[in-house]
């Protein structure tokens, strides 16, 4: 063999060799690149499903919030009831005491109207009575001054 076939030899060695270290490079970045593809891959789903789980924790206080308000709402709405219930048993309670309170006064006066009747009647039955002691009386005493002599 000649220098310059070996020399070409050489020169086709050398870049056979290169061009095995080329394809194993390539093979090698291709490799990495895929396993970035598959590490952003899971980094994106892990991200997706940590959204997603977020999400719906966040709808379920967003729930759970909306039933609170609700029931804040109605029991606000119960409490207003009671209260307006309560005023009016008041009411209804406070007019029948008022009611009573003017049977018990008109039957007092008419009771009282009663007595003062009763004690006129008895007043001028009484006058009545002095008035005929009165007359009697007189009749009496002229009967006496009659009868005695002058």
């Amino acid at each position: 063999m000649t220098p310059e076939e070996t020399l070409r030899e050489q020169a086709g060695a050398l870049a056979a060799r290169e061009a095995q270290q080329l394809r194993e490079t390539i093979r090698a970045l291709r490799d990495e690149l895929e396993r970035e593809r598959v590490a952003a891959s899971q980094r994106l789903q892990e991200a997706l499903s940590e959204a997603n789980g977020e999400i719906q924790e966040l709808r379920a206080t967003v729930v759970a919030l909306r039933d609170e308000l609700d029931r804040a709402r109605v029991g606000e709405q119960e409490r207003i009831q009671e209260a307006v219930s309560a005023a009016h048993d008041e009411i209804r309670q406070l007019r029948q005491t008022a009611q009573a309170l003017r049977d018990q006064m008109e039957r007092s006066c008419v009771a009282e109207q009663e007595r003062l009747d009763q004690a006129m009647a008895k007043a001028q039955d009484e006058i009545r009575q002095l008035r005929a002691t009165t007359a009697a009386l007189r009749q009496e005493l002229e009967a006496l001054h009659a009868q005695r002599p002058r």
